[in-house]
Order: structure tokens, then C-alpha cells, then sequence
């Protein structure tokens, strides 16, 4: 099961987690200075640890919305980061493929879009290219290194190179 986020609207959803933070905050805030750390138990028959202990439990909310406030500022920051280089690795498979020619451009495409490897016969059933024309384009492309070819029973699975796949096929 793939989950996908559309990172288009983050900044409303941070700003509604911060919203709902701070409206937590305010809730608890008059709690936090009402309370002191105690000294002795008192003679009246209210111990003051008690009331300490009382009071931390009180502070758990505040502890959980900190938390989910610090969440929504890492996602925030992290997800534009992230939504960058997404574009990055895109704007760079696009200049890779200007440089191929057209037939080559259709075989690096079709790889891109296979997480960056294909069976070599599932290459050769691409409309506009056969078994030989396949053959001498991924051979082609094995010389410029964009390619790996590895046996694979009676055909061969056709690899985008290491360096190539790392740069261009983004990782889900």
C-alpha cells in the first residue's frame, strides 16, 4: 500500500497544527504558573507533593502539543526540501534524455518509468522499435555507460547504471 502526500496546501495544514498548539497552550498556560515545585508537606492535611504530582499529570496535554508543534515544523521544513529536490531530479532526467537521441530518449524513458530496469524483450514489443533496432540502441547506450545489461534466462534485463539511477530515479 503506497501512501501519498500532496505537499500543495503544507502551509495550511501547519498553520491549522499551530493554531490548534497555541489554542492548547493558552488552555493550560494559567495551570503552569499556578503550581511551584514544594518544600515540605503541609500540616492542613494537603500534602504539597501530591499537588506537585497532580500537577504534572496536568502537563501532559501541554507536552503533546509541543510535540506535535515541533512535528509540524520539522514536516514544514523538511517537506519543501523535499519538494525540492523532487524537481532537481526531474529538470535532470529531462536534460539527460535532450542529449539522446530519439529512439535512445523512448528506451531511457521507458526505464525511468520501470524504476530504472526492463526486460530487454519487453523493450523490443515497444511500438517502434524491434529486436534488432532494441538491440543496437541498448547497445548503444552500454557504450555511453547509461546502461547495464545482466543475462537473465533467454533474455537480458536492461539497467539503468548505477550512478545514472541514483541521480535520476527517485526513491518512493
Amino acid at each position: 500500500m503506497e501512501v501519498n502526500f500532496n505537499l500543495s496546501n503544507k502551509r495550511a495544514i501547519a498553520g491549522v497544527i499551530i493554531l490548534a498548539a497555541l489554542i492548547g497552550l493558552a488552555f493550560y498556560l494559567p495551570n503552569i504558573f499556578t503550581y511551584f515545585e514544594p518544600q515540605v508537606c503541609t500540616v492542613d492535611g494537603v500534602c504539597q507533593h501530591e499537588q506537585y504530582a497532580k500537577f504534572m499529570t496536568e502537563l501532559i496535554p501541554v507536552f503533546v502539543v509541543v510535540g506535535i508543534v515541533i512535528g509540524a515544523l520539522v514536516f514544514f521544513f523538511m517537506s519543501s526540501r523535499l519538494e525540492n529536490k523532487q524537481k532537481d531530479i526531474s529538470n535532470l532526467s529531462a536534460v539527460l534524455v535532450q542529449f539522446l537521441g530519439k529512439d535512445e530518449r523512448l528506451v531511457v524513458q521507458k526505464l525511468l518509468d520501470n524504476d530504472g530496469k526492463v526486460l530487454q524483450a519487453e523493450l523490443s514489443r515497444t511500438e517502434g522499435l524491434g529486436k534488432l533496432k532494441s538491440h543496437r540502441i541498448i547497445q548503444r547506450l552500454v557504450d555511453r555507460q547509461v546502461v547495464e545489461v545482466e543475462k537473465f534466462g533467454k533474455t537480458n534485463i536492461v539497467k539503468l547504471s548505477k550512478g545514472i539511477k541514483d541521480a535520476l530515479v527517485a526513491k518512493k
